[in-house]
């Protein structure tokens, strides 16, 4: 009876995984379908998954239309580098809220808390006029369509989800037994030098998590650089508008395609924008999963 229980349940979870692998499996299984069809199959009911007009037209249009290379250029600057800020800023925070005590610390944490909750519409505005009129006294400069407007935020620990990462460094830290810190008291170290010599070595699992965070969701924005950004593409926002930069760069006036036609131009380009992020995680998956599980944040 024992064993008749077990194949039952063996069999229904290998159901329930493969139906949810499918589920989570299914959009990036359509976008490569249709990333290399010919636009026709479209409107063919026969064709579902396999093309039959194989063709990379598809991609080359779609890397013409987005100027693929420039932009992502102007993503690895602005994504890798306010990843890395982001990572210095916020493990300097979630330090000094695991191990020291010091008046208002509830109250402050309490404000971390909040930037995980408050959505980036509700600063948004302020945030833009900040920067439009940004200095001190009557030195004032526009900061508008530069990448420091994202930088600035990120160095100080404000940056895109900032408070997860805060949180998730504190979880880490907090972990960590004490007597690594006390040793290095007692050899001479300063707070600042017992950071940088024993406790980040200590944290990388946490380093990478928060790194590898901060790139996606840097990666995927596209609300808050729409704000600050007006000639500087990024992914995001040429994803966004991708409708019309097909329509600009390769239909003009006089092609006319119905929506469903331009569904596998807009495919392509959700593909050459997921493929950095795919490939990256393929080869760091492992470290990613035990930066997650040392701190402490899924069970």
């Amino acid at each position: 009876m024992y064993k008749l229980r077990k194949y039952i349940w063996n069999f229904f979870r290998t159901v329930i995984l493969i139906c949810t692998e499918f589920i989570i499996m299914y959009p990036i299984i359509y976008m490569i379908s249709c990333a290399f069809r010919d636009s026709a199959d479209m409107n063919d009911p026969s064709v579902i998954w396999i093309p039959k007009h194989f063709t990379l037209n598809v991609i080359r249009d779609t890397i013409k239309a987005m100027d693929f290379g420039n932009t992502l250029k102007n993503t690895l600057i602005l994504n890798t580098g306010c990843a890395i800020v982001q990572v210095l800023s916020c493990s300097v925070t979630g330090y000094g809220f695991a191990r020291f005590d010091f008046r208002g610390k509830n109250f402050l944490f309490g404000i971390v808390i909040m930037m995980i909750l408050v959505p980036p519409q509700v600063i948004s505005l302020p945030l833009y006029t900040q920067f439009m009129n940004f200095g001190i006294g009557n030195l004032r400069i526009n900061l508008i369509d530069n990448m420091l407007t994202m930088y600035l935020p990120a160095m100080s620990a404000n940056g895109l989800k900032s408070g997860l990462m805060i949180l998730i460094f504190r979880q880490f830290f907090r972990g960590l037994p004490k007597e690594l810190e006390e040793s290095a008291y007692i050899d001479g170290c300063s707070p600042l030098k017992t950071f940088i010599l024993v406790i980040m070595p200590n944290a990388l699992p946490a380093v990478l998590t928060v790194f590898l965070l901060s790139v996606v969701i840097y990666w995927n924005d596209f609300y808050t650089s729409s704000a600050f950004f007006r000639n500087t593409k990024t992914l995001g926002i040429v994803l966004e508008n991708l409708d019309s930069e097909l329509q600009m760069r390769l239909f003009g006036e006089s092609v006319q395609l119905s929506q469903r036609e331009k569904i596998v131009w807009q495919e392509a380009g959700c593909l050459l924008v997921l493929s950095p992020l795919l490939i990256m995680y393929v080869f760091l998956q492992k470290h990613f999963t035990e930066g997650i599980e040392s701190s402490g944040l899924i069970i």
